[in-house]
């Protein structure tokens, strides 16, 4: 039997099937009759949704193509737990990508569905690139990078933008002269911060290296918008986009500066964050750092004799003790955070007594009972504030302010 009739029969009730059969029956007495059954209801033609489906299927074989080649060079990672992480976060965001139209800042405006697959390769490299037709890969340097899921998600959610928008086609069509056997070059140099990469684009053309040079500052920051609107559609904070690339554009303050020029494939970190921290106000999204990073959040840590440690990333700030230190490390956590998220400036944070406070609220009050014997409260008020003093200038230092 027919396994589509299979399944209608078994999802039907016995009155459907009853009345099917009864006006199949009738159907044939019309045909003994002479009379022919009522034509069948053509199927309408649609061109446009032909040629879309034509172009996807030519993306998944090309992409398909590639993914081969790639495979030969990268080891796929052996760590089970990260890649099971990788990929629930991958196909929460490939559900969204394939069933919300965004905005396209540049590429194919369509719906474009793909079945995305999201593999880990080995290597420290805090990257990943996206092959057409939705063959994406991230190395597992990026996943340690990451300080959390909202993070992880947010590279996903770029990644799948570029596949999405179809970024290499689009390129294609762009450039009528392109040689499209240098794309896997393209991509390898575009979607890769290794100075191999870079060296190998250096050894074609100066026109190839302009084409790379637009489409890629064109395609990423596409990408980043387009990633931001499928995150606000997800369960996860749109801001671990900005977080990791403020923490990206720090590492590469502390990398060495070269000035590509036309060989750059990338625009800065630092320009890219800046649009984010734009995007995210335009979309009235509170820019809290702290719920989407580790490095950048106040947290309260339980110590074996009772007492609880307020820390802020890797800086011991204050140690609560006695019956309410669980209370009060609760509390000043919910504060400093508050403090801290604003990237405030030195004058705002103050002193009134025993009391650190920021913008004029108390974030930390230093008791006696907390304090070791012989030393004063005083002092170690004057403690956490020179902590909170190093911390605000770091964070002016490595963050851009709304």
């Amino acid at each position: 039997m027919n396994s589509l009739l299979l399944a209608l029969i078994l999802s039907s009730t016995p009155q459907q099937i009853e009345l099917g059969g009864a006006d199949l029956f009738a159907d044939q007495q019309q045909t003994q009759q002479g009379q022919e059954p009522p034509p069948a209801k053509p199927t309408k033609h649609d061109p446009d949704e032909e040629k879309h489906q034509k172009d996807l299927e030519k993306d998944r074989q090309l992409g398909k193509e590639y993914s081969v080649e790639v495979e030969k060079e990268l080891k796929l990672s052996t760590n089970a737990d990260a890649t099971a992480r990788l990929q629930a976060i991958g196909a929460e965001m490939a559900e969204i990508a394939n069933s919300e139209a965004v905005a396209v800042l540049w590429g194919d405006r369509r719906l474009n569905k793909f079945d995305y697959t999201f593999k880990l390769v080995q290597g420290d490299d805090v990257n990943a690139f996206s092959l057409p037709g939705g063959y994406i890969y991230f190395y597992e340097g990026l996943l340690n990078f990451a300080e959390s899921d909202d993070e992880l998600a947010a590279v996903v959610a770029h990644e799948i933008a570029h596949a999405s928008f179809r970024h290499v086609e689009t390129l294609r069509k762009e450039q009528s002269k392109f040689d499209i056997l240098r794309i896997p070059l393209i991509i390898a140099a575009a979607l890769s911060r290794s100075p191999e990469a870079m060296h190998s684009v250096m050894a074609v053309d100066l026109a190839t290296q302009g084409l790379v040079s637009g489409w890629s500052t064109q395609a990423e920051t596409a990408s980043d918008y387009g990633g931001l609107q499928y995150m606000k559609k997800s369960r996860y904070n749109p801001v671990g986009m900005l977080t990791f690339m403020e923490r990206l554009a720090y590492k590469e303050v502390l990398s060495p500066q070269l000035d590509w020029g036309i060989y750059r494939t990338h625009p800065p970190s630092s320009d890219r964050a800046k649009f984010l921290i734009k995007s995210l106000n335009e979309a009235g999204i509170p820019l809290k750092r702290s719920q989407t990073t580790t490095s950048l959040s106040a947290r309260s840590l339980l110590k074996p004799d009772g007492s609880f440690d307020l820390w802020f990333g890797d800086s011991l700030l204050y140690t609560f003790k006695g019956e309410s230190a669980k209370a009060r490390a609760a509390q000043a956590v919910i504060r400093t955070n508050a403090f801290l998220d604003t990237v405030p400036q030195m004058f705002q944070l103050t002193t009134n007594g025993n009391e650190v406070l920021g913008n004029g609220r108390t974030m930390i009050a230093v008791e006696a009972g907390d304090l070791e014997e012989g030393k004063s409260v005083a002092d170690a008020r004057d403690k956490v504030v020179v902590g909170l003093k190093r911390i605000i200038g770091e964070l002016s230092f490595r963050l851009f302010r709304q």
